[in-house]
């Protein structure tokens, strides 16, 4: 029974180290994918801004609709607090959701103040205006992306086997 009761915590010590460094790991790539779906946000936006005359909550809308990653829910959120709030402007809503939901997203604060960036110019300005704000953002996110495939590179690899090694070191000292 002591035997059988061993095993078992030392199975889940080990479970439990590796799920957390898996986790860990996890959250490189996660940001990365982030970062690649708000570049493509960007990119549906600008085109929609230029050749098409949609309401900024319908085009939100509709990027909200092809995103995969959970960076949806801020232009989801935002669009739907457009149609409700009239008293605020969009640009003041988009950084008010983005500061409400970065708890949701794996993205550095620099990735988040960027993002936010985009509410600068939200409705208020022409066209032109906003397209070079866009692209403005589009490109800081660029350089992020870079970044973080290199933080992937070197750390998600780390992060993993770190959590299967503590595992194993809590082992042998539970031994």
């Amino acid at each position: 029974m002591l035997l059988l009761l061993k095993t078992f915590l030392i199975i889940s010590v080990f479970g439990i180290s590796t799920f957390i460094g898996y986790a860990l790991a996890n959250k490189f790539s996660t940001r990365v994918n982030e970062i690649k779906d708000f570049i493509l946000a960007l990119e549906i936006f600008e085109t929609k801004i230029k050749y098409t005359y949609d309401s900024l909550s319908t085009s939100f809308l509709y990027i909200a609709d092809n995103l995969k990653t959970k960076a949806y829910r801020i232009f989801y959120i935002t669009a739907e607090e457009i149609k409700d709030d009239k008293n605020s402007s969009a640009g003041e809503i988009f950084k008010r959701v983005v500061d409400e939901e970065k708890i949701f997203l794996n993205l550095s604060g620099e990735d988040i103040e960027i993002v936010k960036g985009l509410g600068i110019a939200l409705g208020q300005t022409d066209i032109e205006g906003q397209i070079k704000n866009i692209r403005l953002v589009k490109s800081s996110l660029e350089r992020q992306l870079d970044t973080a495939v290199e933080e992937k590179s070197k750390n998600y690899k780390l992060y993993r086997n770190m959590g299967v090694l503590s595992g194993l070191i809590i082992i042998i000292i539970l031994l």
